[in-house]
């Protein structure tokens, strides 16, 4: 049964599975205020597949992590599944990314002290699933991006684009609404691009998951369904 099933919605009774409105984001540093999103709209469709290139310091990275809820807005409005991610607090904002989203970034952000396993099995336990539980599903996804072999193993006996892949497997464990990655190949030799691909079009596939695609990569963002570019704050069509 699909997860978002289990917790008694589904992702096409909300419309767009992400949506954002004027969103704008301002840094200060010292006594300048420096502009980064000059008012970014987008909607994410159930399903869809986005990549979203720009130069270094673009605010890329700062756009997703709004989309995630892992930063405030200056302004605008964030909603995920339909509901308002600016007007929880901290708690419900946690339960929403582990509910409904998934996160892969350009360094793994494993925890070295557990092993492949534990780390994919991490955001069930969250949940509140028992290790009995969760471990089997770990298991099945470690399997599901070639590391089958290396679920017993840490972090720092795993190669960098092994270590990737576990990360990325924990993404994916949730079966979330929406995956946010950031850079997700940058560290990966072709083939690890190219097989990463194949497992998120798989996911997107089989389970209609979304996938929002931060990445320098130009061969893997002309494989997503539509490609925008951050200029001067704002998003346009490639």
């Amino acid at each position: 049964m699909n997860e978002h099933q289990d917790l008694g919605f589904r992702t096409e009774d909300f419309g767009p599975v992400i949506s954002c409105r004027e969103l704008r984001k301002t840094f200060s540093q010292g006594a300048l205020n420096v502009p980064v999103l000059n008012g970014v709209s987008l909607d994410v469709a159930r399903g869809e597949r986005i990549a979203i290139i720009g130069s270094s310091g673009s605010g890329k990275s700062t756009l997703l992590h709004l989309l995630g809820g892992l930063e405030q807005a200056t302004s605008g409005s964030v909603k995920i599944l339909g509901q308002d991610v600016f007007a929880m607090n901290e708690t419900q904002r946690g339960d929403m990314r582990n509910k409904s989203l998934g996160f892969v970034y350009q360094f793994h952000h494993l925890l070295m002290e557990f092993t492949a396993l534990e780390n994919v099995a991490m955001p069930l336990l969250i949940r509140g699933m028992t290790s009995k539980e969760a471990e089997p599903i770990a298991a099945n996804m470690l399997e599901q991006v070639g590391l089958a072999h290396r679920i017993q193993h840490l972090p720092a006996e795993l190669s960098g684009g092994e270590r990737q892949r576990v990360a990325v497997a924990r993404a994916l464990v949730t079966e979330p609404a929406c995956v946010l990655a950031d850079e997700p190949t940058g560290n990966l030799d072709r083939a690890s691009a190219t097989a990463l691909f194949e497992l998120m079009q798989s996911l997107n596939e089989r389970l209609q998951t979304s996938f929002i695609v931060v990445t320098h990569d130009l061969d893997l963002a002309a494989k997503m369904q539509r490609q925008l570019k951050l200029i001067d704050g704002m998003l346009q069509p490639l």
